[in-house]
């Protein structure tokens, strides 16, 4: 029997209080130490003046000077990363410190789960947890910390998930490997090349399926997971690409895969200044309905937003 594999990631994010160049360095092995230890290999690699980002077995790690940002799926244990992370960024130096779960397809194959992740945690963060979303339907857990003299930044900083399920049938095709294909013929046929096309991509094709991309422009970057088994397709982008709106950009992807349904995800500072996040998100999706809103503000000055949509056709 064929064991199914896992798409919904876990995440984290650690944003310093003081900026740390040294942390970005591999040459000693840390970052592919800290990436075994979560069940995950190191694939590539691609960097910029102000980030590194490693595309992964199971998804992704980016590195700035003042910030780790890690995601992983499949059964890797996220969690076993971070005593190697504190290791190499200090503990007294972490300002915020973000881990997200989304709600599981095989739960019963994890190692953990977000209670025995969230214990674990506490050793090194007193923080707390929230869930966003029905108990019994889509939605994502965090947890989170920010240290007492912790102040948001004066620069935007903005994240933005989109999180699919049940892709079109002619989309999960579109991700099975063909003979003599290449990755760069299903970014292709897929519309994925048309996404930020001016960043410099870096991208890996599974075999026997699966799919995964970084790209990376200055401090911004995207990423896309892919994992088009039947049973349970998924798909995932984040970015951290600025944008008043991101109406086009996120009608852009559910045009590329399709999903019966869909979760977004904004996380950002809060400033009276900007935008609200709400009027960022597409007040109609056509073809969805939204089922589920939730916002929270946390202490820090940060905040998050959640919708959970369905397909209405």
């Amino acid at each position: 029997m064929t064991i199914p594999f896992e798409g919904p990631e876990k995440k984290l994010e650690i944003i310093l209080k003081t900026p740390d160049p040294s942390i970005r360095t591999n040459e000693d092995g840390r970052w592919t130490g800290v990436v075994k230890a979560c069940g995950a290999e190191i694939v590539s690699h691609k960097s910029t003046k102000e980030m590194d980002a490693y595309l992964l077995s199971e998804s992704s790690l980016f590195l700035w000077d003042d910030r780790v940002l890690m995601i992983t799926c499949g059964k890797t244990s996220l969690v076993k990363a971070v005593p190697g992370i504190i290791d190499i960024v200090s503990r007294e130096n972490v300002g915020l410190f973000f881990y997200e779960r989304k709600n599981l397809m095989y739960p019963h194959l994890q190692t953990s789960d977000f209670e025995t992740d969230v214990h674990d945690l506490s050793a090194y963060f007193p923080g707390k947890s929230y869930r966003l979303g029905p108990a019994n339907h889509d939605h994502v857990h965090i947890f989170y910390f920010s240290a007492p003299e912790t102040e948001v930044e004066e620069e935007e900083d903005i994240t933005l998930e989109v999180l699919m399920h049940d892709m079109h049938p002619a989309v999960l095709s579109d991700f099975v490997p063909k003979e003599e294909d290449t990755v760069e013929d299903l970014e292709n046929r897929s519309g994925i090349d048309q996404l930020y096309p001016d960043m410099e991509s870096d991208s890996f094709q599974f075999r026997p399926y699966g799919y995964s991309l970084n790209k990376i422009r200055g401090e911004a970057y995207m990423t896309i997971h892919v994992t088009p088994e039947p049973s349970g397709s998924y798909a995932s982008f984040e970015t951290n690409v600025h944008e008043d709106d991101y109406t086009e950009t996120i009608r852009q992807v559910i045009g590329i895969f399709r999903p019966s349904r869909f979760s977004l995800v904004m996380t950002g500072s809060q400033d009276e200044s900007r935008a609200p996040m709400e009027r960022r998100l597409p007040s109609r999706m056509p073809g969805y309905r939204i089922t589920e809103k939730s916002f929270y503000e946390f202490d820090s000055g940060y905040a998050v937003i959640f919708f959970n949509y369905m397909k209405t056709e």
